[in-house]
C-alpha cells in the first residue's frame, strides 16, 4: 500500500496490490482506517485474514518499511 499523510492525518491510502484469497474483499479495511485514524479497526467479517493483512501493510508503510 501507499499512505498519504497530510498535517499529522492520513488522507489516502492506494492499495497497489492485494489478493483476496478464498474469504470476500477487505478493502474497506483501509476506509475504517481513514475514518478513525488508527490502523487496529475491525477486520471486515469474512475476511480476516485480509483484513489483517492490509492492517499490517499500512502499519509497515507509516514506518517506511517495505
Amino acid at each position: 500500500v501507499e499512505v498519504t499523510v497530510h498535517n499529522g492525518a492520513i488522507t489516502n491510502i492506494n492499495i497497489l496490490e492485494h489478493k483476496n484469497g478464498r474469504g470476500k474483499p477487505a478493502e474497506v479495511v483501509v476506509d475504517r482506517i481513514m475514518e478513525e485514524q488508527k490502523i487496529e479497526v475491525d477486520a471486515v467479517s469474512g475476511a480476516t485474514n485480509s483484513s489483517i493483512v492490509l492492517k499490517k501493510a499500512v502499519e509497515n508503510a507509516l514506518r517506511g518499511e517495505k
